[in-house]
Protein backbone atom coordinates (compact mmCIF):
# COMPACT_ATOMS: atom_id res chain seq x y z
CA UNK A 1 0.00 0.00 0.00
CA UNK A 2 2.72 2.57 -0.34
CA UNK A 3 2.85 4.98 -2.64
CA UNK A 4 6.52 6.07 -2.83
CA UNK A 5 9.32 4.18 -5.40
CA UNK A 6 10.17 1.17 -4.63
CA UNK A 7 13.37 -0.38 -5.31
CA UNK A 8 14.02 -4.75 -5.96
CA UNK A 9 16.72 -5.89 -3.92
CA UNK A 10 18.74 -9.08 -5.18
CA UNK A 11 16.41 -12.30 -4.60
CA UNK A 12 12.73 -10.73 -4.09
CA UNK A 13 11.27 -10.63 -1.23
CA UNK A 14 7.83 -11.89 -0.92
CA UNK A 15 5.01 -10.16 -1.33
CA UNK A 16 3.48 -9.95 1.46
CA UNK A 17 7.32 -7.50 2.56
CA UNK A 18 6.26 -5.15 -0.27
CA UNK A 19 4.45 -3.02 2.16
CA UNK A 20 5.87 -3.13 5.16
CA UNK A 21 9.66 -2.51 3.40
CA UNK A 22 8.10 0.30 1.93
CA UNK A 23 7.29 1.76 5.29
CA UNK A 24 10.21 0.92 6.99
CA UNK A 25 12.23 3.34 4.28
CA UNK A 26 9.86 6.23 4.74
CA UNK A 27 10.46 5.82 8.37
CA UNK A 28 14.30 5.91 8.24
CA UNK A 29 14.32 9.00 6.18
CA UNK A 30 13.46 11.08 9.64
CA UNK A 31 11.65 13.10 7.97
CA UNK A 32 9.12 15.29 9.75
CA UNK A 33 5.27 14.08 8.80
CA UNK A 34 4.19 18.01 9.84
CA UNK A 35 5.70 19.72 6.87
CA UNK A 36 3.73 20.55 3.80
CA UNK A 37 6.45 20.34 1.34
CA UNK A 38 7.26 22.75 -1.25
CA UNK A 39 7.06 21.12 -4.95
CA UNK A 40 9.82 21.10 -7.73
CA UNK A 41 9.45 24.27 -10.28
CA UNK A 42 7.15 22.72 -12.47
CA UNK A 43 5.76 20.64 -10.49
CA UNK A 44 3.70 18.09 -11.74
CA UNK A 45 2.12 20.21 -14.48
CA UNK A 46 5.45 20.22 -16.56
CA UNK A 47 5.75 22.94 -19.30
CA UNK A 48 6.57 22.31 -22.84
CA UNK A 49 9.73 21.74 -23.47
CA UNK A 50 11.20 21.04 -20.12
CA UNK A 51 10.72 17.75 -17.39
CA UNK A 52 9.35 18.19 -13.91
CA UNK A 53 12.00 20.13 -11.54
CA UNK A 54 14.71 20.51 -13.68
CA UNK A 55 15.64 24.45 -14.58
CA UNK A 56 16.52 25.70 -18.06
CA UNK A 57 20.35 24.74 -17.43
CA UNK A 58 19.59 21.32 -16.36
CA UNK A 59 20.23 21.30 -12.48
CA UNK A 60 17.37 20.91 -10.07
CA UNK A 61 15.85 23.56 -8.37
CA UNK A 62 17.51 24.43 -5.24
CA UNK A 63 15.52 23.47 -1.43
CA UNK A 64 12.99 26.01 -0.38
CA UNK A 65 14.02 26.84 3.46
CA UNK A 66 11.11 27.50 4.56
CA UNK A 67 8.30 24.37 5.57
CA UNK A 68 4.85 24.90 4.28
CA UNK A 69 1.95 24.19 5.89
CA UNK A 70 -1.30 23.53 5.14
CA UNK A 71 -2.62 26.76 6.89
CA UNK A 72 0.06 28.57 4.31
CA UNK A 73 -0.44 26.62 1.46
CA UNK A 74 -4.17 27.64 1.38
CA UNK A 75 -3.30 31.01 0.86
CA UNK A 76 -1.73 30.22 -2.60
CA UNK A 77 -5.03 29.45 -4.46
CA UNK A 78 -6.12 32.04 -7.25
CA UNK A 79 -8.40 30.49 -9.42
CA UNK A 80 -10.45 27.29 -7.86
CA UNK A 81 -12.23 25.06 -10.39
CA UNK A 82 -15.73 25.53 -10.84
CA UNK A 83 -17.96 23.03 -9.07
CA UNK A 84 -19.05 20.11 -11.53
CA UNK A 85 -21.56 17.88 -11.28
CA UNK A 86 -21.26 14.52 -9.32
CA UNK A 87 -21.70 11.48 -11.22
CA UNK A 88 -24.11 8.79 -10.41
CA UNK A 89 -23.06 6.67 -7.62
CA UNK A 90 -22.03 3.36 -9.55
CA UNK A 91 -20.28 5.52 -12.28
CA UNK A 92 -17.09 6.74 -11.40
CA UNK A 93 -15.59 9.75 -13.11
CA UNK A 94 -12.61 8.38 -14.28
CA UNK A 95 -11.41 5.46 -15.64
CA UNK A 96 -7.79 5.74 -14.52
CA UNK A 97 -6.92 7.45 -11.41
CA UNK A 98 -3.09 8.87 -11.08
CA UNK A 99 -1.48 9.06 -7.55
CA UNK A 100 0.98 12.07 -7.17
CA UNK A 101 2.76 11.54 -3.26
CA UNK A 102 3.11 15.70 -2.12
CA UNK A 103 6.33 14.74 -0.70
CA UNK A 104 7.97 12.83 -3.89
CA UNK A 105 9.38 13.05 -6.64
CA UNK A 106 6.69 13.83 -9.92
CA UNK A 107 5.36 11.91 -11.95
CA UNK A 108 6.31 13.20 -15.88
CA UNK A 109 4.78 9.71 -17.39
CA UNK A 110 0.98 10.55 -15.80
CA UNK A 111 1.17 13.61 -17.76
CA UNK A 112 2.58 12.09 -20.81
CA UNK A 113 0.00 9.81 -20.74
CA UNK A 114 -3.18 12.07 -20.60
CA UNK A 115 -4.04 11.37 -17.21
CA UNK A 116 -7.14 13.34 -15.83
CA UNK A 117 -7.52 12.28 -12.84
CA UNK A 118 -5.28 12.24 -9.80
CA UNK A 119 -5.26 11.69 -5.94
CA UNK A 120 -2.61 13.36 -3.99
CA UNK A 121 -1.46 12.08 -0.70
CA UNK A 122 -0.94 11.63 1.89
CA UNK A 123 -2.36 14.12 4.52
CA UNK A 124 -1.67 12.86 8.02
CA UNK A 125 -1.95 13.95 11.60
CA UNK A 126 0.87 16.11 12.85
CA UNK A 127 1.46 17.46 16.25
CA UNK A 128 -1.40 17.53 18.62
CA UNK A 129 -3.21 15.15 16.71
CA UNK A 130 -6.00 17.42 15.24
CA UNK A 131 -3.77 19.67 12.53
CA UNK A 132 -3.57 18.21 8.75
CA UNK A 133 -0.20 18.23 7.16
CA UNK A 134 1.44 16.34 4.41
CA UNK A 135 3.16 13.34 5.43
CA UNK A 136 7.31 12.86 3.70
CA UNK A 137 9.90 14.66 3.61
CA UNK A 138 10.54 17.97 1.95
CA UNK A 139 11.52 17.89 -1.62
CA UNK A 140 13.12 20.67 -3.55
CA UNK A 141 11.47 23.76 -4.97
CA UNK A 142 9.45 26.78 -4.45
CA UNK A 143 5.91 26.27 -5.48
CA UNK A 144 3.61 24.83 -2.24
CA UNK A 145 1.55 21.90 -3.01
CA UNK A 146 -1.55 23.66 -3.36
CA UNK A 147 0.08 25.84 -6.12
CA UNK A 148 0.68 22.88 -8.63
CA UNK A 149 -2.72 21.07 -7.47
CA UNK A 150 -4.11 24.43 -8.86
CA UNK A 151 -1.74 23.97 -11.94
CA UNK A 152 -3.51 20.81 -12.94
CA UNK A 153 -7.05 21.67 -12.43
CA UNK A 154 -6.20 24.94 -14.36
CA UNK A 155 -5.22 22.45 -17.04
CA UNK A 156 -9.02 20.67 -16.88
CA UNK A 157 -7.11 17.54 -14.29
CA UNK A 158 -9.08 16.88 -11.25
CA UNK A 159 -7.46 16.15 -8.30
CA UNK A 160 -8.15 14.23 -4.85
CA UNK A 161 -6.94 14.70 -1.52
CA UNK A 162 -5.76 11.82 -0.02
CA UNK A 163 -5.94 10.89 3.74
CA UNK A 164 -4.15 8.21 5.73
CA UNK A 165 -1.80 5.82 4.03
CA UNK A 166 1.36 4.31 5.18
CA UNK A 167 3.60 7.56 6.47
CA UNK A 168 1.53 8.42 9.51
CA UNK A 169 -1.95 8.25 11.46
CA UNK A 170 -5.02 9.36 9.89
CA UNK A 171 -6.51 12.41 11.61
CA UNK A 172 -9.95 10.58 12.86
CA UNK A 173 -7.05 8.07 14.90
CA UNK A 174 -5.67 10.97 16.70
CA UNK A 175 -8.46 13.36 17.21
CA UNK A 176 -10.75 12.76 19.60
CA UNK A 177 -12.88 15.61 19.76
CA UNK A 178 -15.58 15.63 16.88
CA UNK A 179 -15.95 19.07 16.46
CA UNK A 180 -12.03 19.74 16.20
CA UNK A 181 -11.61 16.29 13.48
CA UNK A 182 -14.25 18.36 11.12
CA UNK A 183 -12.94 21.46 11.60
CA UNK A 184 -9.82 19.36 10.29
CA UNK A 185 -11.16 17.67 7.09
CA UNK A 186 -13.13 20.94 6.44
CA UNK A 187 -9.54 23.54 6.61
CA UNK A 188 -8.35 20.83 3.67
CA UNK A 189 -11.55 20.47 1.46
CA UNK A 190 -11.27 24.85 1.75
CA UNK A 191 -7.75 24.96 1.11
CA UNK A 192 -7.73 22.32 -1.76
CA UNK A 193 -11.34 22.65 -3.37
CA UNK A 194 -11.17 19.23 -4.23
CA UNK A 195 -14.20 17.19 -5.85
CA UNK A 196 -13.22 14.49 -3.69
CA UNK A 197 -11.68 12.96 -1.23
CA UNK A 198 -9.93 9.32 -0.84
CA UNK A 199 -9.42 7.87 2.59
CA UNK A 200 -6.35 5.47 2.80
CA UNK A 201 -7.39 4.33 5.80
CA UNK A 202 -9.41 1.22 7.05
CA UNK A 203 -11.02 0.06 10.27
CA UNK A 204 -8.27 -1.91 12.35
CA UNK A 205 -8.05 1.62 14.02
CA UNK A 206 -11.05 0.61 16.24
CA UNK A 207 -15.04 1.84 16.34
CA UNK A 208 -14.35 5.49 17.54
CA UNK A 209 -12.24 6.55 15.06
CA UNK A 210 -14.71 5.17 12.51
CA UNK A 211 -17.62 6.53 14.15
CA UNK A 212 -15.52 10.09 14.09
CA UNK A 213 -14.47 9.98 10.48
CA UNK A 214 -17.61 8.88 9.57
CA UNK A 215 -20.32 11.89 11.47
CA UNK A 216 -17.31 14.09 10.39
CA UNK A 217 -17.55 13.14 6.58
CA UNK A 218 -21.08 12.91 6.17
CA UNK A 219 -21.61 16.02 7.70
CA UNK A 220 -18.73 17.45 4.74
CA UNK A 221 -21.08 15.91 2.14
CA UNK A 222 -24.43 17.31 3.54
CA UNK A 223 -22.65 20.66 3.88
CA UNK A 224 -21.33 20.66 0.40
CA UNK A 225 -25.39 19.53 -1.20
CA UNK A 226 -26.41 22.51 0.86
CA UNK A 227 -24.23 24.87 -1.41
CA UNK A 228 -24.99 23.26 -4.53
CA UNK A 229 -21.84 21.10 -4.77
CA UNK A 230 -20.95 17.70 -4.16
CA UNK A 231 -18.08 16.64 -2.34
CA UNK A 232 -17.17 12.44 -3.52
CA UNK A 233 -16.17 9.82 -1.38
CA UNK A 234 -13.75 6.85 -1.98
CA UNK A 235 -11.58 3.97 0.14
CA UNK A 236 -8.47 2.75 -1.30
CA UNK A 237 -7.73 -0.15 1.01
CA UNK A 238 -5.68 -3.29 1.17
CA UNK A 239 -6.60 -6.61 -0.64
CA UNK A 240 -5.44 -9.98 -1.02
CA UNK A 241 -6.83 -12.71 -2.10
CA UNK A 242 -9.57 -13.27 0.55
CA UNK A 243 -10.63 -9.86 -0.09
CA UNK A 244 -10.81 -7.28 2.16
CA UNK A 245 -10.36 -7.65 6.27
CA UNK A 246 -12.83 -7.90 7.96
CA UNK A 247 -12.05 -4.80 10.38
CA UNK A 248 -12.64 -3.47 6.86
CA UNK A 249 -15.67 -4.35 5.41
CA UNK A 250 -17.33 -3.57 8.89
CA UNK A 251 -15.67 0.16 8.42
CA UNK A 252 -17.42 0.56 5.39
CA UNK A 253 -20.82 -0.66 6.39
CA UNK A 254 -20.70 1.87 9.63
CA UNK A 255 -19.02 4.30 7.57
CA UNK A 256 -22.70 3.83 5.11
CA UNK A 257 -24.66 3.94 7.73
CA UNK A 258 -23.97 7.05 9.11
CA UNK A 259 -24.86 8.65 5.82
CA UNK A 260 -21.68 8.79 4.30
CA UNK A 261 -22.65 8.05 0.32
CA UNK A 262 -19.52 6.27 -0.66
CA UNK A 263 -18.66 6.25 -4.48
CA UNK A 264 -16.20 3.35 -4.79
CA UNK A 265 -13.46 1.28 -2.90
CA UNK A 266 -10.45 0.94 -4.35
CA UNK A 267 -8.12 -2.20 -4.00
CA UNK A 268 -4.62 -2.14 -3.00
CA UNK A 269 -3.32 -5.65 -4.30
CA UNK A 270 1.15 -5.76 -4.51
CA UNK A 271 2.19 -8.35 -7.37
CA UNK A 272 5.38 -9.19 -8.32
CA UNK A 273 6.74 -10.43 -12.33
CA UNK A 274 5.30 -13.66 -12.80
CA UNK A 275 2.67 -15.46 -14.19
CA UNK A 276 0.44 -15.51 -11.92
CA UNK A 277 0.56 -11.60 -10.94
CA UNK A 278 -2.95 -11.09 -12.99
CA UNK A 279 -4.39 -13.97 -11.49
CA UNK A 280 -3.66 -12.82 -7.92
CA UNK A 281 -5.01 -9.61 -8.93
CA UNK A 282 -8.67 -11.29 -10.34
CA UNK A 283 -8.88 -13.43 -7.28
CA UNK A 284 -8.43 -10.35 -5.04
CA UNK A 285 -11.01 -8.25 -7.17
CA UNK A 286 -13.95 -11.06 -7.04
CA UNK A 287 -13.30 -11.92 -3.07
CA UNK A 288 -13.91 -8.68 -2.92
CA UNK A 289 -16.55 -7.93 -5.32
CA UNK A 290 -19.26 -9.81 -2.96
CA UNK A 291 -17.81 -8.02 0.52
CA UNK A 292 -18.00 -4.69 -0.76
CA UNK A 293 -22.09 -5.26 -2.34
CA UNK A 294 -23.01 -6.26 1.29
CA UNK A 295 -20.78 -2.93 2.75
CA UNK A 296 -22.36 -0.83 0.42
CA UNK A 297 -26.18 -2.57 0.38
CA UNK A 298 -25.62 -2.78 -3.36
CA UNK A 299 -26.89 -5.45 -5.57
CA UNK A 300 -23.54 -7.62 -6.24
CA UNK A 301 -24.08 -7.12 -10.15
CA UNK A 302 -23.88 -3.79 -9.20
CA UNK A 303 -20.26 -3.95 -7.15
CA UNK A 304 -18.01 -4.03 -9.97
CA UNK A 305 -18.66 0.15 -11.02
CA UNK A 306 -18.33 0.82 -7.13
CA UNK A 307 -14.65 -0.84 -6.93
CA UNK A 308 -11.52 0.31 -8.33
CA UNK A 309 -8.29 -1.68 -8.79
CA UNK A 310 -4.44 -0.93 -8.09
CA UNK A 311 -1.85 -3.16 -8.36
CA UNK A 312 1.21 -2.27 -6.25
CA UNK A 313 4.29 -2.53 -8.46
CA UNK A 314 7.54 -3.63 -6.40
CA UNK A 315 9.98 -2.77 -9.96
CA UNK A 316 9.00 -0.98 -13.00
CA UNK A 317 8.91 -4.55 -15.21
CA UNK A 318 6.57 -5.95 -13.03
CA UNK A 319 3.51 -4.68 -15.30
CA UNK A 320 4.11 -5.17 -19.17
CA UNK A 321 2.45 -3.75 -21.96
CA UNK A 322 0.86 -7.60 -22.71
CA UNK A 323 -0.63 -7.75 -18.64
CA UNK A 324 -1.64 -4.21 -19.31
CA UNK A 325 -3.56 -5.19 -21.92
CA UNK A 326 -5.27 -8.18 -20.27
CA UNK A 327 -5.97 -5.81 -16.81
CA UNK A 328 -7.56 -3.19 -19.30
CA UNK A 329 -9.77 -5.96 -20.69
CA UNK A 330 -10.72 -7.02 -17.26
CA UNK A 331 -11.83 -3.51 -16.36
CA UNK A 332 -13.72 -3.32 -19.54
CA UNK A 333 -15.24 -6.98 -19.56
CA UNK A 334 -16.58 -6.68 -15.65
CA UNK A 335 -17.25 -2.77 -15.62
CA UNK A 336 -14.75 -2.16 -13.23
CA UNK A 337 -14.90 1.63 -11.91
CA UNK A 338 -11.41 2.00 -12.40
CA UNK A 339 -7.66 1.20 -12.42
CA UNK A 340 -4.60 3.06 -10.51
CA UNK A 341 -0.88 2.10 -10.26
CA UNK A 342 1.18 2.70 -7.04
CA UNK A 343 5.07 1.99 -6.20
CA UNK A 344 7.38 1.57 -9.00
CA UNK A 345 6.60 3.76 -12.18
CA UNK A 346 6.00 1.82 -15.12
CA UNK A 347 6.58 2.20 -18.87
CA UNK A 348 4.29 5.41 -20.42
CA UNK A 349 3.17 2.80 -23.16
CA UNK A 350 1.68 1.22 -19.65
CA UNK A 351 -0.14 3.69 -18.96
CA UNK A 352 -1.17 4.49 -21.82
CA UNK A 353 -3.10 1.26 -22.12
CA UNK A 354 -4.24 1.79 -18.92
CA UNK A 355 -5.59 4.98 -19.81
CA UNK A 356 -7.52 4.33 -22.94
CA UNK A 357 -10.91 3.07 -23.79
CA UNK A 358 -10.75 -0.97 -24.03
CA UNK A 359 -12.88 -3.20 -25.59
CA UNK A 360 -14.05 -6.67 -23.06
CA UNK A 361 -12.59 -8.93 -25.47
CA UNK A 362 -9.17 -7.12 -26.92
CA UNK A 363 -6.32 -8.76 -25.82
CA UNK A 364 -6.49 -11.82 -23.34
CA UNK A 365 -9.00 -10.75 -21.01
CA UNK A 366 -8.73 -13.50 -18.56
CA UNK A 367 -5.45 -13.56 -16.34
CA UNK A 368 -3.03 -15.95 -16.14
CA UNK A 369 -4.49 -19.04 -14.31
CA UNK A 370 -1.75 -20.53 -11.36
CA UNK A 371 -0.20 -24.06 -12.63
CA UNK A 372 -3.14 -26.19 -9.95
CA UNK A 373 -5.85 -23.56 -9.39
CA UNK A 374 -9.14 -23.59 -11.13
CA UNK A 375 -9.81 -21.08 -13.90
CA UNK A 376 -11.05 -17.74 -13.08
CA UNK A 377 -13.94 -16.42 -15.35
CA UNK A 378 -14.64 -12.96 -14.74
CA UNK A 379 -18.45 -12.32 -13.56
Amino acid sequence: MDSARHSREAGRPSRSLVFLASAALVAGTGAALWALPAAPTGGWAATPGGEPGVTAGGGTSPASPVPETLVAARQTVTSPAPPAAAPPADEPAARYRGFLDAAGEPRPELLRAGVRSFAIGHIVAGPGGCAPHWAGAQPRGGYSVTARVDRLRADGREVWAAFGGPYGQELAVTCEDPARLLAAYRHVVSALDPPGVDFEAGGAAGPAAVRRRAAAVARLQRDARSHGRSLRVTFTLPASRRGLEPADQEMLRATREEGVEIESVGLLVPIASGVSNLHDLAVAARAARLQIATALDVPPDRAWRRMGLAPVLAGAGDLGMDEAGRLAAFRARNGLGWLSLRGASPADDVVRILTRPSHPDAGVARPEVAPGAPPVRPR
